[in-house]
């Protein structure tokens, strides 16, 4: 049986999917991260060739070899992944899909299966397709070898080319309302208080809070980047600049954690202004809520629109390698000034 919590138009297709002899051959799920998007197309994957009635049961070996990775018809696309070339084996920290992954995966999947089940590809962050990559992947999308499932898993998929898009079938993993993600986390063994405040945290995102859950530094590198953004707000342009300048060296992939201290950023700043026209229903971060009033006040709808547009246009630098100092720098200078001028005396951290 499923594992996923919530979701449920998404489970519903991929159950009727499992009851027509012909499934779709490229499916895209499509969502933000920690949405359990991976776990859905694993559990998928397990169901296409489970053994049992009750699809997927996670106990036949189909499901438990998928589940664990270990299917020998079940492969796993992530970038950075391992190709058939050999001059490219330096490529393991690449944050792209590589063409010189794709054509081994048309490769494999070319193969008869193993099991004699169907063979089944996952790409993982399919958003981070190289442009030549996709291009050289749509014959194999629009008309894959009998009994190949594909499914592409994308937290943008604006960055897909249409001519993809247009070759998948679409399940979109929307957050979860929080008293679900909540109940999930009293399940687990939370605290009353404990999954009210991971919830919050997780703005529906339930692969965020059951991780959050297990590892409480999560949350506490959260509390630490809204810190950030509310002190640097209040702060000079000297102090702002010493922020980004100083982000190399505070960690080791400096790319990865300002792309989620950046989406941290922007769950504030869209309270910040939903706080500023007095609607505190829905909040992110409700446990800040006098702060957020207070806040509101401070700035135009205007300027945090802006900046908003800013921080994703950002994310999209980072993705795209541009230098992360120069890219964070130019962010600062985009930050709205609370009043017009920096107030550090009216930061109030928790």
């Amino acid at each position: 049986m499923w594992s996923i919590i919530g979701h449920s138009p998404v489970l519903a297709a991929l159950g009727r999917a499992l009851q027509s002899e012909s499934p779709a051959h490229a499916w895209l799920f499509a969502g933000p991260e920690g949405m359990g998007k991976r776990t859905a197309a694993l559990e998928f994957a397990a169901a296409l060739n489970c053994t049992s009635t009750d699809k997927p049961c996670g106990a036949c070996r189909a499901c438990r070899d998928t589940l664990t990775l270990q299917h020998p018809d079940v492969e796993l696309v992530v970038p950075g992944g391992i190709c058939d070339e050999a001059e490219h084996r330096d490529h393991a920290d690449s944050r792209d899909l590589r063409i010189c992954q794709v054509r081994r995966l048309e490769r494999v999947i070319s193969l008869s299966p193993y099991a004699g089940g169907r063979r089944i590809a996952i790409i993982d962050d399919a958003d981070s397709l190289r442009a030549e990559a996709a291009n050289a992947f749509l014959k194999t999308l629009e008309e894959p070898p009998d009994g190949t499932v594909i499914i592409l898993l994308a937290e943008r998929e604006e960055r897909l080319p249409e001519t993809v898009l247009s070759r998948c079938q679409r399940l979109a993993f929307r957050p979860l309302d929080r008293d679900t993600v909540i109940e999930a986390l009293t399940v687990r063994g939370a605290e009353p208080r404990q999954a009210e405040v991971i919830a919050a945290a997780a703005g529906g995102r339930i692969g965020w809070a059951l991780q959050a859950l297990e590892d409480p530094e999560l949350l506490s590198e959260r509390e630490s980047m809204i810190d950030d953004a509310l002190r640097l707000a209040h702060a000079g342009r000297a102090e702002r600049f010493a922020w980004a300048k100083g982000a190399e060296s505070r960690v080791p992939d400096v790319r990865e954690r300002y792309q989620r201290e950046l989406g941290v950023w922007e769950s504030w700043w869209r309270d910040v202004l939903q706080a500023g026209a007095g609607a505190t229903e829905g909040l992110v971060n409700r446990d800040r809520a006098t702060l957020l009033a207070e806040e509101g006040r401070l700035y135009t709808a205007d300027e945090i629109v802006n900046f908003l547009r800013k921080l994703l246009e950002t994310r999209e630098y980072l993705l795209a390698n541009v230098d992360p100092q120069l890219a964070l720098e130019n962010l600062t200078l985009d930050l709205p000034t609370a009043g017009g001028s920096a107030r550090p005396s009216t930061v109030r951290a928790r």
